[in-house]
């Protein structure tokens, strides 16, 4: 009794003043009976009276709480709201989605805008598509050449569709080859067929590493727009919007689409019907040259870094280490 005593004191000392609508001891004279009956009277249910069905929305119809007469609910709260979890999550990817896409327009936007000399090497993944797409769209492609590197270990499928989409947005990309050669055969000719497997780093520093960097000197880029990603994974992981050059004098690096995810760039070409690469119905997320890109199940497409995950199979860097990027 002494312990309920000093519970009912302390209870009387924070209770609201008499016409608050809230029932509650008021001092600390009252009988224990008296507070067993004030807490049986707090801890009443409500009535089961039926309620009519309402449903409450905020403007941009993120979040739907209904209930039905007599119905069971989902959550415990005083109105016996259901929440409806699938309008609720489509309407966040929606906004999502919309976001990503100002964002990258943006970006876009402003690399036009305030470098003098932007360029946008694009290799026709899913990323550099959206990309294309965009700029296109913001009309930006007069400004912003677009640069392509011929390997010549490409599929076919990747030619015909920089045709495809050069015709579609009405650009001429800046093809850049190795140096010297204007055609595989006389490559072939000097370091034969299977150079990439002889030795990697010399396959990489001609086909991929000699004429990139000759195509941002030639057009002195520095902007350089890229389609690289978070997701991606490994050496990607950390990307920013827009980095700082990696060394003096270099671009800087314009990534808007650094923070979307493989899902948003397919779900952008199927919602916005951009031609997308023919392989991707072979089972190929991404695509580069043709000796080290496999297909991969499709149930591994949108997990961290799956996109990627069929890139460079088999392929070491000098020191043993797994190669996750050309030239490197």
């Amino acid at each position: 009794m002494a312990s309920l005593s000093r519970a009912h004191a302390a209870t009387s000392a924070i209770a609201p003043r008499r016409g608050s609508g809230v029932i509650v001891a008021s001092n600390s004279a009252r009988s224990s009976s008296s507070l067993t009956t004030t807490m049986t009277t707090l801890s009443k249910k409500p009535s089961s009276r039926s309620t009519p069905s309402t449903t409450i929305s905020s403007t941009s119809s993120l979040l739907r709480l209904r209930t039905t007469a007599n119905s069971k609910p989902s959550l415990r709260c005083s109105a016996a709201a259901k929440l409806d979890v699938d309008a609720w999550a489509s309407s966040e990817a929606a906004l999502r989605s919309a976001f990503l896409e100002e964002q990258a327009r943006r970006v876009l936007r402003r690399a036009a805008e305030q470098a003098q000399r932007p360029a946008f090497p694009c290799a026709l993944i899913a990323g550099d598509i959206v990309i294309l797409s965009l700029l296109a769209s913001e009309n930006l492609l007069g400004k912003i050449p677009v640069i392509f590197i011929d390997t010549f270990h490409l599929f076919p499928e990747t030619h015909a569709l920089l045709s495809q989409l050069e015709e579609l947005y009405k650009f001429k990309a800046k093809v850049f080859r190795p140096a010297g050669f204007a055609t595989k055969d006389e490559y072939v000719k000097k370091h034969g067929s299977d150079l990439f497997l002889t030795d990697i780093d010399e396959y990489d520093r001609i086909c991929k590493v000699e004429p990139f960097g000759r195509s941002l000197k030639e057009l002195n880029v520095d902007a350089m727009i890229n389609g690289r990603r978070r997701d991606h994974g490994a050496e990607r992981a950390h990307l920013q919007l827009v980095d700082a050059p990696a060394r003096p004098g270099a671009a800087v690096n314009v990534q808007p689409l650094a923070w979307w995810e493989f899902e948003d760039c397919m779900r952008f070409l199927e919602d916005n019907n951009v031609p997308k690469h023919p392989l991707f119905d072979q089972g190929y997320p991404s695509v580069g040259d043709v000796h080290s890109t496999l297909p991969v199940p499709k149930e591994k497409w949108f997990e961290y870094a799956g996109e990627r995950s069929g890139r460079f199979v088999g392929l070491t860097n000098a020191d043993g280490s797994t190669k996750t990027e050309c030239g490197e």
